[in-house]
């Protein structure tokens, strides 16, 4: 199980701001204070979601070049976290850039002096550091018998509103050697994006004509991990949409179709494909989405959705989603659009985004989508379209990759991170931002974690790794 740490760009300015504040000023001082954070397991991931910064009273902390807290500051950070339910992290800050280690000094301080009173939480102690360029590396600590055991995480990410950061801990998650194959790529994004788009661990959920492109798209590009989740088969209507679908394939999985395509088609070294042929909400589909960095949403069904909008919030996994609505009344064409928007936290979720209802999720659950009596029943702005062509299904896709690479492009001449709206009919892309609405459940769930789960998914096994 391999450890990881994720914070919303809130919190990790928040955190920066307090650490890094000597710094900013030109004072080679340091910096400490504590947060709380819950977990979020996944299939091969645990992850620590960092909510509340903690920032010391003034009586609480010396500064002395280095930094050193007063036990009444533990002691008042570990009653806010027992009290949410929530673990125990410390923060401290070092005057070098890049990936911190821990001197002895620091080692002791978290092992001997913070880790074994925060076992009250019940929960590990998690232990970050940031460099002065704000580089975060992070390490939990567990009771190992009477011993306490250190390890590494693999990253630390930040789902930004309008930017996503990666801060790889290379020992663990090796860079990755350049590829010639790339060498466009490598032109076109810069090496450092690079090495963290190859890197990081993509989900696409969904595998259809959106599905299929986006992640032939991401395999292109030097994705090397990249997990794949749909439990339909591959069926002869889906053969003028479906990216090398051909009649010898009607009956196989999609799942297994683009995974043989992109272990002949990726250009990373040592692609490593997940097929998982079963729907979002089975048990081992959800935590393998867990594991991802990123996920793609190429869904048309509403449950999927709402469990994808789960996921952006609770485990902080930001969503890239998109829909085709097609308008052709009795087989005669009228208009098309289509729209691609990234989910996340602080960014309007799908429900608010009118990619689905509420409603039509417990008619999914109980079959009623599936009732031509029912569908016959629904205004024709509720009911699904399925009218589509590969050309709009090419132009989607292409919209929601480029999305991903928005997002994950340090350069701030992009500006900000907009949802797309392409209308066919005028040959034009609007721009859209907005908020949830003040009803909505979701922005409640942010960094909740393991703590909240949608009804319909059930998990084979407890959540309990996270525990000591």
């Amino acid at each position: 199980m391999r450890r990881e740490v994720a914070l919303t760009d809130e919190t990790n300015e928040q955190a920066l701001d307090h650490l890094l504040q000597h710094y900013r000023a030109e004072r080679q001082q340091e910096e400490l204070c504590f947060a709380t954070w819950r977990p979020s397991t996944g299939g091969s991931r645990q992850t620590a979601l960092l909510n509340e910064v903690i920032l010391p009273h003034d009586d609480e902390r010396h500064l002395h070049t280095n930094a050193s807290f007063e036990p009444a500051y533990l002691a008042r950070a570990i009653g806010i976290a027992r009290r949410q339910g929530a673990g125990l992290a410390f923060m401290h800050s070092h005057p070098f850039p890049g990936f911190q280690r821990l001197s002895r000094a620091d080692a002791t301080a978290e092992g001997r002096v913070i880790a074994r009173p925060a076992r009250a939480t019940g929960l590990p102690l998690v232990g970050l550091t940031v460099g002065s360029d704000g580089y975060w590396s992070a390490r939990t600590w567990h009771r190992n018998g009477s011993r306490v055991s250190m390890d590494w995480c693999s990253q630390v990410r930040v789902v930004g509103i309008h930017q996503y950061q990666s801060f790889f801990n290379d020992d663990l998650v090796p860079v990755p050697e350049r590829q010639q194959v790339l060498q466009r790529t490598y032109e076109t994004l810069g090496p450092d994006v690079q090495r963290n788009l190859a890197r990081m661990r993509i989900g696409v959920i969904g595998l259809g004509s959106v599905g299929s492109i986006v992640a032939e798209a991401i395999g292109r590009i030097g994705v090397s991990q990249i997990t794949l989740i749909d439990h339909d088969e591959v069926k002869p209507h889906n053969l003028d949409r479906m990216l090398f679908a051909t009649t010898s394939d009607v009956g196989d999985t999609k799942v297994s179709l683009v995974e043989r395509n992109l272990l002949q088609h990726a250009t990373a070294a040592k692609p490593d494909i997940e097929a998982i042929p079963l729907p979002i909400q089975d048990s081992v589909a959800y935590r393998a989405a867990l594991d991802c960095d990123v996920l793609f949403s190429c869904v048309d069904r509403p449950l999927a959705r709402d469990v994808l909008n789960h996921i952006a919030y609770a485990h902080l996994i930001p969503v890239i989603d998109g829909g085709i609505s097609v308008k052709a009344p009795e087989e005669q064409f009228r208009s098309a659009h289509w729209r691609a928007h990234l989910v996340a936290p602080g960014r309007e979720c799908m429900r608010c985004n009118r990619q689905y209802r509420s409603g039509d999720v417990g008619a999914e659950r109980d079959g009623s989508l599936d009732d031509p009596s029912y569908i016959d029943d629904l205004p024709d702005n509720a009911r699904q379209q399925n009218q589509n062509v590969f050309p709009f299904s090419l132009s989607l896709a292409s919209m929601e990759v480029n999305r991903l690479l928005h997002y994950i492009l340090p350069s701030p001449s992009l500006g900000k991170i907009y949802a797309q709206d392409y209308q066919f009919n005028v040959g034009a892309i609007y721009p859209r931002q907005a908020d949830c609405r003040d009803t909505c459940r979701f922005p409640g769930r942010v960094g909740q974690g393991d703590s909240t789960l949608p009804p319909y998914v059930e998990l084979d096994d407890p959540v309990a790794a996270a525990s000591e």
